[in-house]
């Protein structure tokens, strides 16, 4: 004990052994909490989006890596401009936490698999647009099965999902077809059209009839457009069909979000090219409507993905099972 420590914290000769023993006790219940807070921050850069994913609040999370710079004695983590990067002697915590974290998963699995239960957890990464209509099904059908497995979900663009299935800290993803990597086993989940989407009055032509004519796809050149950005998977693939007709893009406002996305188009300032899925909602209300794209249709394709060097525990196994099952059970609905 420091002599800083020992003058706040006097110790009586004759209870030194208690005193002693259970914070230490209680320092080893807290490591893996704070092994797993440390290596969110180093994963993802920075304190916000590790708290974001851990679900804590970044006060909560910088208190415990404080005490696990004050438990080890080293400074751990440095700040930047752009987030936090480990120290060099977090580059070495790192290393030994993800055994140690990995040992304990390891340790149980096997405990889980001598009574048939499947747990641990799953970090589940899939792009918005959709998990807007997987998430909350897949999470209930977890729950029943399989109610001792955690699972993480990240809703990130998928570029964020495919980096994060190559370095560990997505476990199994969903992507778009034409984005996976080589480094990933792709199993194909879902194929669904792409459309117009946009304020009723707004949209070309007459007929909003979901059986009216498809949009020439070289009449959107003629249209103010909201898309996504150009890390987005979708915004790749709109982008490859005009490349093709030869035609440019009058993309009024690029945003992410589908919240976004969707307000605008709301307001009468653009059309967004999209999948009707990701705006059921408004679309049943009335207060967007849609048309079909392209003859033949432009469509975008979703696959499963996994990485091909990690065999998949049962806990993934699991999940993936949940994400057939729901997109199955949704099949007979309008296309996701």
């Amino acid at each position: 004990m420091s002599a800083d420590l020992a003058a706040r914290h006097p110790i009586r000769q004759f209870d030194f052994p208690i005193i002693r023993y259970q914070p230490l006790l209680y320092h080893r219940a807290m490591d893996l909490r704070q092994l797993r807070a440390f290596l969110a921050i180093v994963d993802s850069g920075g304190f916000s989006s590790a708290a974001e994913r851990l679900h804590l609040t970044q006060p909560a999370l910088s208190r415990q890596m404080r005490l696990l710079e004050e438990d080890l004695g080293e400074r751990l983590l440095r700040r930047t401009g752009r987030g936090a990067e480990a120290t060099a002697a977090g580059l070495v915590l790192a290393e030994r936490a993800r055994r140690i974290l990995g040992e304990v998963e390891g340790a149980r699995r096997a405990l889980a698999a001598r009574g048939g239960q499947v747990s641990g957890r799953v970090s589940l990464g899939l792009p918005p647009s959709v998990g807007v209509r997987l998430t909350a099904g897949v999470v209930t059908r977890l729950r029943a099965a399989h109610p001792l497995l955690g699972l993480t979900i990240v809703e990130e663009l998928s570029g964020v999902v495919q980096d994060g299935l190559g370095s560990g800290w997505i476990d199994i993803g969903l992507l778009y077809a034409g984005a996976v990597g080589p480094a990933l086993v792709q199993e194909p989940l879902l194929t669904e059209d792409l459309a117009l989407i946009g304020r009723p009055d707004l949209l070309p032509a007459a007929d909003l009839s979901a059986h009216g004519a498809p949009l020439a796809l070289h009449r959107l050149a003629d249209l103010p457009l909201l898309l996504p950005g150009r890390r987005h998977g979708l915004r790749a693939l709109v982008d490859q069909a005009v490349f093709r007709l030869g035609i440019t893009l009058d993309v009024a406002i690029e945003a992410d979000s589908l919240r976004v996305l969707g307000d605008l188009a709301m307001r009468g300032l653009g059309l967004v090219v999209h999948a009707p899925s990701a705006f059921a909602g408004d679309l049943a209300a009335g207060l967007l409507a849609a048309r079909p794209l392209g003859d033949p249709p432009l469509t975008r394709s979703i696959v499963l993905a996994w990485p091909r060097d990690r065999a998949a525990s049962r806990a993934v196994l699991a999940v993936a099972e949940a994400v057939r099952s729901e997109v199955a059970a949704l099949a007979g609905e309008p296309p996701l």
